[in-house]
């Protein structure tokens, strides 16, 4: 059976996060109350996706983004985007009943 090759991925496609970012979720996490020897290894373990050109559809926001999904639960998550090089939780505008 032939194989094909994969499709080039979407530009909107999410990439792994480096360790630059990385160091940045675990400072967060840090800045939480965790502990400062865990907190890179519970960045670590987290599923991360970062999107390099996320963009509103209207006037918002439009750069870097970073979602986390923590362990625990699919309910457990964070959204980051970058101020001014500074990595800042995103506030949640609906947290309504699923």
């Amino acid at each position: 059976m032939a194989t094909s090759d994969p499709s080039p991925a979407a530009p909107n496609s999410p990439r792994l996060p480096n360790q630059d970012e990385l160091r940045q979720l675990a400072d967060w996490l840090c800045d939480q109350g965790h502990d400062r020897e865990d907190a890179p290894s519970v960045a670590a373990s987290a599923f991360v996706a970062v999107y390099d050109r996320y963009s509103t559809g209207g006037p918002g926001y439009a750069g870097k983004l970073m979602s986390v999904v923590w362990d625990g639960a699919p309910s457990f998550f964070d959204v980051f985007t970058w101020e001014d090089g500074t990595m800042v939780r995103s506030a949640r505008d609906y947290d309504g009943e699923a």
